[in-house]
């Protein structure tokens, strides 16, 4: 081999393994940056897994589970003894109550307007809003209170009526207002109910509202009725309304009658009676 050929050939052998070296070095460098790429994926998306983790570590999986309804306890939680008197709350006063499943009844008095001190939960029943068996979220109003309250029954809650109270609630739903307006117009009452409830004072007038399927209860008297008659019944018996249907009556205080007479009307039979205090007429 001749000088002349042996260093033209190491030139070119060197820069063939040089240009090889930077093949090798460039792959090595694009290798580790898709590992770089890739671990730094796998741990991003461990660190998303380790952020949606619940307490107790595991993954929350709370984007996924069924909302619940309304009624599993948004509210304050109450117990089912608990009266509108007990929140002490101001006329005006809006209040969101959970009401815990399988309850049991507590009195209440009203119909759509309860007394203050009237079991809410119980109410909430009575009004279609919650059940016993499941419980659920009212809100209630606190509002004035008035001369009297209905009684009425629904949903297996029998309320009973009242007179004069201090403190009112009702409940508020999209049509509150006028159910409200509805029982004040016509206050409910019960067949067996009588006018004795009201406080008395002869020439007021009040509106009552019988519901269908009525029920015989003792009245006395004939067009001129003892307050402590059914004042439903002896609407039938004025023949006003019947018992299969029901309906609206007025009926107007009177001062007391020495005798009352008893009689037989439209399928209502009343009683004889001597001196009573007071007494009303059906309008």
């Amino acid at each position: 081999m001749t000088p002349s050929h042996q260093s033209t050939h190491e030139p070119q052998c060197r820069e063939s393994l040089f240009r090889l070296e930077r093949r090798i070095i460039s792959g090595c460098v694009v290798l580790l940056l898709v590992a770089i790429v890739i671990g730094s994926a796998g741990c991003s998306k461990l660190g998303n897994q380790n952020s949606n983790a619940g307490p107790g570590g595991g993954a929350d999986n709370s984007n996924n589970a069924p909302v619940p309804p309304s009624s599993a306890g948004q509210g304050t939680p109450t117990t089912w003894e608990a009266k509108g008197t007990s929140l002490n709350g101001k006329d005006g006063q809006t209040l969101t109550l959970a009401c815990s499943p399988v309850g049991t009844a507590h009195s209440v008095w009203g119909s759509d307007i309860y007394t203050a001190d009237s079991s809410i939960c119980t109410a909430g029943v009575h009004s279609g809003l919650i059940t016993y068996q499941q419980g659920g979220t009212v809100t209630i109003e606190l509002r004035p209170g008035r001369t009297i309250y209905g009684g009425s029954e629904r949903n297996g809650v029998v309320t009973s009526p009242y007179g004069a109270y201090g403190q009112s609630f009702v409940f508020k739903t999209p049509n509150t207002e006028a159910v409200v307006r509805e029982a004040e117009d016509h206050t409910p009452v019960l067949w067996n109910t009588s006018a004795s409830m009201v406080k008395f004072e002869a020439g007021k007038t009040y509106k009552f509202k019988c519901p269908p399927g009525g029920k015989e209860s003792a009245v006395w008297g004939s067009d001129i009725y003892t307050l402590d008659s059914s004042i439903c019944n002896a609407a039938v018996h004025a023949g006003k309304l019947t018992m299969e249907s029901g309906g609206s009556v007025t009926i107007e205080l009177r001062p007391g009658e020495s005798a009352y007479k008893g009689s037989e009307r439209n399928g209502i039979k009343t009683n004889d009676y001597g001196q009573y205090g007071s007494s009303f007429v059906v309008k």
